[in-house]
């Protein structure tokens, strides 16, 4: 089977980092796909994959075709054609209500052409009740002769699950043993090009989050780092000269450390080497959930503080994996880490972080639970080869 995966940059990296991570996992999969994928914004692409050249409207990486959204011109015709001439699209992927590129949907709409098509549309991740209700619902097109569904990500069993990728599972394994995480720390920090300064041995606690006064966080990890050593590991990106800004205000009362831009895989193996981890976005998100570490997830603020339905919901799924007081911890700093109408470094919320950091036992259980929805790469292509 060849599958079309369409994806449009429109939220900073997570559209087409899920959509990298989603074709990593189904190229991991038992009779694998023959992949094409067709991304609107090379560059972003570039940066999570530095083998793309963001220049060339048709190239190969990682035995994948990948095609430019704007598709074929004067010089490139002859390229797209080759692409399709013997392999037609005929199984889409559509993540996260793209569209499709109008050269992409003459082939589909080709009224000469007898074949009948599918198109999956990937929805964002939510851990909302309607997850259930929609995953695999078939949708309806112009035409008879193409088909369409929606599949859904999510964090029950009655969903497609989580994308469980080869190189995150294999990152989780590398850290999963006290007795040699130091040293595959210590060869981590020299691989993806940041200095630990020889604290690999320290308690580590990444942050990436969007811009918010980090006082309160400071100053948990301060109080831990009275008992436990700390390093703080600061990712690239909106929380980053905040949270600086709120250590230095606390007389830098632990180490810092500041991450470089990161390629995708290289992000993950930090995540699972860390033990704490403040995350934004859907994408990270579901990588802390899964990682079996204790997190804090940062949403993004929305009209009316709507993301507070979404964060109520991810609650409701983990709930089930604390006892009624270590859950009550979680549920405070969850909600008072988020309930805002709007983010900005002057915003500081009562959240309180110490007590999730000595949580590990239900973080891990809701991380197995998760891991028994399966892989969502592979649910994927088991609903494919049913309805193709």
């Amino acid at each position: 089977m060849t599958l079309d995966i369409l994806c449009k940059v429109v939220d900073n990296f997570g559209d087409i980092g899920v959509v990298y991570r989603l074709a990593r996992a189904l190229s991991d999969a038992p009779d694998a796909p023959r992949i094409r994928l067709i991304v609107d914004d090379l560059a972003a692409f570039n940066l999570l994959e530095p083998a793309v050249d963001p220049s060339r409207a048709v190239q190969s990486i990682r035995g994948w075709t990948l095609l430019s959204w704007a598709g074929p011109d004067g010089s490139t015709n002859g390229a797209y054609e080759a692409a399709y001439n013997e392999d037609p699209a005929i199984a889409v992927i559509e993540c996260f209500a793209c569209g499709r590129p109008d050269w992409l949907e003459k082939m589909l709409f080709d009224a000469a052409d007898g074949r009948t098509k599918t198109i999956v549309n990937l929805e964002y991740l939510t851990a909302e009740p309607y997850a259930d209700e929609f995953h695999r619902m078939p949708s309806l097109t112009r035409s008879r002769a193409v088909r369409k569904y929606i599949f859904m990500p999510g964090f029950t069993a009655a969903t497609g699950g989580l994308i469980l990728d080869g190189a995150f599972m294999a990152a989780l394994r590398r850290y999963a043993e006290p007795a040699t995480r130091t040293e595959f720390r210590r060869e981590l920090t020299a691989r993806v090009g940041f200095d630990a300064d020889g604290l690999e041995a320290n308690y580590w606690a990444v942050v990436f989050g969007y811009e918010r006064d980090y006082g309160r966080v400071v100053r948990d990890l301060a109080e831990f780092h009275r008992g436990r050593p700390v390093l703080a590991i600061v990712a690239s990106g909106k929380s980053d000269a905040c949270f600086i800004a709120a250590w230095e205000r606390a007389e830098r009362p632990f180490p810092v450390c500041r991450l470089p831009f990161l390629r995708q895989e290289a992000w993950d193996e930090v995540l699972c080497a860390a033990d704490f981890l403040v995350v934004r976005g859907e994408d990270s998100m579901a990588r802390a959930a899964l990682s079996g570490k204790p997190f804090l997830w940062h949403a993004y603020p929305q009209e009316g503080a709507h993301q507070m339905v979404k964060v109520r919901a991810l609650l409701d799924r983990m709930r089930p994996h604390f006892g009624a007081d270590e859950f009550s911890a979680v549920e405070d700093a969850f909600l008072a880490f988020n309930d805002r109408l709007a983010d900005g470094v002057g915003v500081c919320g009562e959240e309180r972080i110490l007590p999730l950091m000595r949580l590990e036992s239900g973080f891990r259980s809701f991380s197995a639970g998760l891991m028994a929805n399966g892989n969502l790469g592979f649910n994927l292509m088991t609903f494919l080869r049913e309805i193709v």
